[in-house]
């Protein structure tokens, strides 16, 4: 189910007759949500994102209650990944969930990654017909971690229009730009430096250089094709080294490409084969 709600607001001396014609306009969009679909420990909803640049965009918001704690697309040493549906949708072609750049947390001494206290997912949902509505149907599973780990499931309905404005839609702007960017093969190769190093493990030193679009790096995230498993530690400013931890017992070096995340002010993901 949909609620649309308009709020009204009174402008005060305080305001200037600028700002407070901005603020009349804002409140006056229809804030677009599902109903909160209440689970262990967190409640979930689906939030309406309007159209921006052309894409149509909606969000799953989760809100997690005390120290709880719940995973990105690659959970880290335990945990487990959110898992998407989009069955039963009317009018959609396309709905590609992106994630927001993670947090490393400890969790009882085991590394994970994932999100604290509240996190919103975007949604770059493309029509079947861009000219009428998407009724967007989301069933999202996902575990909540604290103490012990609860799996929910959170089923959720939006009807999204076919253009206009969301009070809900800079919220979700945030959350596009805490999801990384994805760069070319060159981009990367120009941004990096990657140098294996001596010793009885298999290991790289990457060296990230930071410029005012890519930004320093935070944390690097390391996803390993299946059957690997590449451990990645900071050595210093934007210097991570990365050590195969875990590989098949035929196989010493991965054949495919790693998917590396460097998060920060402007996180940014690519691919990456070791040499």
């Amino acid at each position: 189910m949909s609620i649309t709600k308009t709020k009204k607001r009174k402008c005060s001396g305080a305001i200037t007759a600028l700002a407070c014609l901005a603020l009349l306009s804002l409140s006056s969009l229809p804030a677009s949500s599902s109903d909160w679909v209440v689970g262990a420990k967190s409640q979930a909803r689906l939030l309406d994102g309007g159209v921006k640049d052309g894409i149509r965009l909606a969000g799953a918001q989760i809100r997690l209650s005390g120290q709880s704690i719940t995973y990105w697309r690659t959970p880290g040493d335990a945990g487990a990944p959110p898992v998407w549906s989009f069955a039963g949708s009317a009018n959609l072609g396309k709905a590609e969930p992106l994630y927001p750049q993670p947090q490393r947390i400890d969790e009882a001494g085991t590394e994970v990654f994932g999100y604290r206290g509240e996190t919103l997912f975007p949604i770059e949902v493309t029509p079947l017909d861009a000219s009428k509505p998407v009724h967007l149907q989301v069933s999202l599973d996902y575990a909540v971690c604290e103490t012990i780990c609860l799996p929910v499931h959170a089923p959720m309905q939006i009807d999204l229009p076919a253009g206009g404005a969301s009070a809900d839609a800079e919220q979700i702007a945030t959350a596009m730009r805490e999801a990384p960017r994805q760069l070319s093969a060159a981009q990367a190769a120009a941004k990096l430096e990657i140098t294996p190093v001596a010793g009885t493990q298999k290991q790289w030193l990457l060296r990230w250089r930071p410029d005012d679009l890519a930004g320093a790096a935070r944390d690097l995230f390391v996803e390993a094709p299946p059957g690997f498993y590449v451990e990645s530690k900071q050595q210093g400013d934007n210097q991570f080294l990365l050590t195969l931890v875990e590989h098949p017992a035929n196989k010493e070096s991965p054949a495919a490409p790693l998917r590396l995340t460097l998060s920060g002010k402007n996180p940014v993901e690519f691919d990456l084969t070791l040499p």
